[in-house]
């Protein structure tokens, strides 16, 4: 027993550069595994981007020299009808519906604009995503839940801005195979080829961008390559969604009466439906109120959850996907007072609310100020962008499924973000990204005390998992 033990204390070196290894070893190299994380994450990867604009902008030079065509266009999935399929609409979402517009492909870099299309804008966040005419609600909606979570989004891209060829590499989890696999696209986009032969407006058919942002819309296309046509994107669910871009188990929680009871998502090999899946019961049944602990635990740990099976009342729509942005429980008052738990949920369209108590316009947050305040609620803002609060008991009442993606949070999601193509750009966002590693204390954070996935369901109660909330609250 003894030499084992001293066998695993010696060996365990190899998982020291991921901070799993040994105490003794992690204090020990700490100080030299830290510095390369930041050194490969941030200096490389910026000499990386400056590398690959040279090669670009000469490439562009020598096009225009010899006058041939070095733009890319992906022969395995062509910007044709091959590609689109049989395309049915969102049947939930009547001002979308079917599309009867024919079909002009654009390349995404060249749609017109005050603004020069960039793959990432300022920030990245459930806003950005809109629904178009294509019943891929339970896509959208994982990506905003997705958008959510930081680096969460940049992770997926292995193309890290925009590309001047028009290529992008990105990665999606294959749940059958158990691998991630790369997927090449093109920057075609299918629009509205009336309104392009107009006015040459480019108007994107399904998924709409938020400004001069391309991820949203080359993230659909690379899911519609994933799965063999736009068509095939059509119904589905949004935790498998979340877990072909997390690679991350998934599983729901479904309303039983009066309580929740746990089914785990399983891939299953079908040739003819990349997204074929299976719920497997767990054998776990929870309360609503320890519900709700679990889900803030979720959340807390920066795990990504959805909402699926509303009632169709006061503005919900039945058959419809939604995000759950940010679970919340409040105290009206320091010291005594009523305590709210409260859930922010996101329609993918961008529009169509809950109208019930805690809406946008309910009287109850000037009711309860602390609340209102808590929840960061802006009468003044936005009121129809998608984004709602409502109660746990009113979500119990209205809603049959919560989604959960036990997320990894460690340093492999880490990476550096480069939001515009300016000169600058690369080298500020090394400066920023470098600031956060190591005064933020990003690296120590999910280095040594990460957060990564389970089987099992979060405990709550009791000890409070530091490492694991600290490990999430950078995520957040």
């Amino acid at each position: 027993m003894a030499g084992d033990l001293l066998v695993d204390w010696l060996c365990c070196w190899k998982d020291l550069i991921y901070g799993q290894a040994c105490c003794v070893y992690n204090l020990l190299f700490c100080p030299f595994v830290t510095c390369g994380w930041a050194w490969s994450i941030y200096v490389c990867g910026c000499c990386k981007v400056y590398f690959n604009r040279s090669f670009y902008k000469f490439c562009c030079c020598l096009c225009r020299t010899c006058g041939c065509c070095w733009l890319y266009t992906d022969k395995k999935f062509p910007p044709d009808t091959t590609s689109l399929g049989n395309i049915g609409g969102d049947s939930a979402n009547k001002e979308s519906g079917k599309s009867s517009a024919n079909t002009q492909w654009v390349r995404a870099n060249k749609f017109p604009g005050k603004a020069k299309m960039q793959l990432f804008g300022d920030t990245i966040d459930s806003r950005d995503i809109c629904q178009g005419a294509l019943g891929d609600c339970w896509l959208l909606a994982a990506m905003a839940c997705l958008a959510e979570h930081r680096g969460a989004i940049h992770s997926i891209f292995r193309t890290k801005e925009r590309n001047p060829k028009g290529k992008y590499r990105l990665r999606l989890y294959d749940g059958v195979k158990n691998r991630w696999e790369n997927i090449v696209i093109d920057d075609f986009i299918p629009c509205d080829e009336a309104a392009y032969k107009r006015d040459g407006t480019c108007r994107p058919l399904f998924t709409q961008p938020n400004g001069n942002e391309l991820y949203a819309m080359l993230l659909e296309k690379a899911f519609a390559k994933f799965c063999g046509s736009y068509a095939a994107l059509e119904g589905g669910q949004t935790i498998w969604a979340i877990r072909a871009m997390t690679g991350d188990p998934a599983r729901w929680f479904q309303r039983e009466g009066d309580s929740w009871k746990r089914y785990d998502l399983i891939n299953t090999d079908d040739p003819k439906n990349k997204r074929a899946t299976s719920l497997r019961p767990f054998g776990e049944s929870v309360n609503n109120d320890m519900m709700f602990e679990v889900l803030l635990k979720y959340h807390q740990l920066g795990s990504v959850l959805c909402a699926s099976g509303a009632s169709g009342k006061d503005g919900l729509h039945q058959g419809h996907a939604y995000s759950i942005l940010e679970v919340r429980k409040v105290r009206d008052g320091f010291i005594s007072g009523e305590t709210f738990k409260m859930v922010k949920i996101r329609n993918p369209w961008g529009s169509g609310e809950w109208t019930g108590d805690w809406s946008d316009k309910s009287d109850l947050w000037n009711k309860h100020s602390s609340v209102a305040k808590a929840c960061g609620h802006n009468p003044r803002g936005d009121t129809n962008d998608g984004a709602f609060w409502m109660s746990w008991d009113d979500y119990v009442k209205n809603w049959e499924k919560i989604g959960v993606i036990d997320r990894t949070v460690d340093i492999t999601s880490v990476g550096l973000a480069v939001y515009d193509d300016s000169n600058i750009a690369p080298l500020a966002a090394c400066i920023k990204g470098c600031c956060r590693f190591w005064c933020l204390c990003l690296g120590i954070r999910r280095l040594y005390c990460p957060h990564r996935s389970s089987s099992d369901t979060v405990k709550v109660g009791g000890c409070c998992g530091f490492c694991e909330k600290r490990a999430a609250t950078s995520n957040q």
